[in-house]
């Protein structure tokens, strides 16, 4: 398919890369899967009157830039063959969409902050703002979106993912969220509750893995991993219905590798030279959803002959 950047046919997905390194081929394709899903998604949440693709035009998986066109074709219309039957589809609105779908409304406020007055009409930049909201709302975007995120950061490579309508002939778009955002970007860190502008509580649900627990009825610090990140972290068991049911011994696990746990966390972050930086014990497990209590275990477990 021959196109150009200039003819603003395109979107991208654009990887940045630390200096003089490659991206892992299978982490690229499968955050590429997602995002092509996610702009189906999409186009369809804005108008579901049409289905959609979503066409490779090229692609270097070695390093960092994927360029695709999303075409469009009404629902059940019969066509003589693909090329007749699939249409591109509208500058703004493929502008919105890579933008609702590269750029998470967890991280800023709208879509002003990107489009500002780039030279749209404020009928076009009312029209943006109905596209944009209507994918940025999508269910499925954002699930399509957690996971593309979740593939980016499993390649330490990654320093930054961007998309929308490519404005450079290297692809590159205009806005790059940082990889210190992808988990506050797939979701894991989504601001629950602004406390000022220096500080901050987030409180996501994790399914980890337990690596140390402190097994005893008090308050003290729990070693987790989690899947798809780098290293573990420590968060304080807050729960006291949990640490209470541990005690009673009404937690049916056993010593073993690997026990999986799902817990809410509480993360209380204080801005520190423009980055926002736990406090110290300000991570702490304020529920534990899994393994949940027994009512049928504990008490006395001694048998009669």
């Amino acid at each position: 398919m021959d196109i150009s950047i200039e003819d603003g046919e395109a979107v991208s997905l654009y990887f940045d890369l630390r200096p003089q390194h490659f991206i892992d081929l299978e982490v690229a394709a499968k955050a590429a899967i997602e995002w092509s899903r996610a702009i189906r998604a999409a186009s369809t949440a804005v108008d579901p009157a049409f289905e959609y693709r979503v066409g490779l035009i090229a692609a270097e998986p070695g390093s960092s830039k994927w360029l695709a066109k999303i075409e469009r074709s009404r629902i059940n219309q019969i066509a003589k063959d693909t090329k007749a039957g699939f249409e591109s589809i509208p500058l703004i609105m493929r502008l919105a969409i890579g933008l609702a779908v590269a750029i998470p409304t967890t991280i800023v406020p709208s879509y002003d902050y990107y489009l500002g007055n780039d030279g749209f009409s404020e009928t076009q930049k009312s029209e943006l703002e109905e596209i944009f909201r209507k994918a940025s709302e999508s269910p499925e975007v954002q699930e399509h979106q957690r996971s593309m995120y979740r593939e980016a950061q499993k390649d330490p490579n990654i320093t930054g993912v961007g998309g929308g309508v490519p404005t450079s002939k290297d692809w590159r778009p205009d806005h790059i969220v940082p990889a210190s955002q992808f988990a506050e970007a797939e979701g894991l860190f989504r601001i629950q509750e602004p406390e000022s502008e220096d500080e901050r509580t987030l409180r996501p649900t994790l399914d980890v893995v337990l690596v140390t627990p402190r097994l005893e009825n008090a308050k003290r610090a729990w070693t987790f991993r989690q899947e798809g990140m780098p290293g573990t972290f420590t968060a304080v068991m807050a729960d006291p219905e949990f640490l209470a049911a541990l005690a009673d011994n009404k937690i049916r696990e056993r010593i073993r590798l690997n026990i999986p746990m799902k817990i809410k966390l509480e993360i209380k972050e204080i801005k520190v030279d423009g980055e926002w930086r736990v406090k110290r014990r300000g991570r702490s497990v304020i529920e534990v959803l899994s393994p949940s209590p027994d009512p049928d275990e504990g008490g006395d477990h001694t048998t009669t002959p």
